[in-house]
């Protein structure tokens, strides 16, 4: 029987092949796929699917749309500390200070109501106020104060708590199909900017060029009760053209 003689390229080939799509594969950097939806949803408009996974977008009809684009640099992951469980502590003992507060309040207005309302009246008036009302003028001033100074430190907590875990809102519970409860966490949130150069279409005709794009992407983890890790995946939260 006649048998086929292979050639030392021929027995090569497989070899050849699988080394070119492991090169390939390996080449695919990990930001690609998600840059890839993050543009292509934006140039489609497509808010939808980018309030899944990026806090911004790339406006076609003032900075143009994405064709096509290639990596070119990706930053060292930075971290930083991640306090969503300390932060939320601090508004609750806010809330509850303002609570107290408020009740002290309340009893010394409940006390003094008919001196408040004509403090109050005088101050709509003239501005003069009665001889027996001027130490409840003073000390109604000074509950007007701390009222202000009260609310402003539930505010900035609430504030505070607000900023900081806006992100890892996104990037925890983004594609949870039961979201956790992120406020119960101290944890970090990774960042790193990736710049990629696209082809840029320009709105309104202005043609298309080479661009420098800037992607800043972060993801949050946290240590579960249990101290399995949290882990979140990467959202984009700002984009830099040129």
């Amino acid at each position: 029987m006649h048998r086929p003689r292979f050639t030392g390229l021929a027995l090569l080939a497989p070899a050849l092949m699988a080394t070119g799509l492991l090169l390939t594969a390996c080449s695919s950097q990990p930001e690609q796929p998600i840059l890839q939806q993050f543009f292509t949803a934006s140039r489609l408009r497509d808010n939808q699917t980018l309030a899944n996974f990026a806090a911004v977008s790339l406006d076609p009809t003032t900075q143009g749309s994405v064709m096509s684009f290639s990596i070119t640099n990706v930053t060292p992951e930075q971290s930083q500390p991640l306090l969503l469980k300390d932060l939320s502590a601090k508004l609750a003992a806010a809330k509850a200070a303002d609570d107290a507060f408020t009740k002290k309040k309340l009893a010394y207005q409940n006390d003094h109501m008919e001196a408040i309302e004509r403090v109050l009246k005088a101050e709509a008036g003239n501005g003069k106020v009665e001889k027996r009302d001027e130490q409840v003028k003073t000390d109604w001033d000074q509950w007007r104060k701390e009222t202000e100074d009260s609310t402003k430190k539930v505010s900035d907590a609430q504030q505070a708590l607000t900023d900081a875990s806006g992100v890892a809102q996104l990037s925890i519970n983004g594609a949870r199909p039961n979201p956790i409860d992120i406020n119960q966490f101290n944890g970090q949130v990774l960042s790193k900017d990736v710049t990629v150069s696209a082809n840029l279409t320009k709105p309104n005709g202005g043609g298309t060029a080479k661009t420098n794009i800037v992607v800043t992407m972060k993801k949050a983890t946290f240590t579960g009760a249990d101290g399995k890790p949290i882990e979140g995946r990467w959202v984009i939260t700002n984009v830099k053209v040129g």
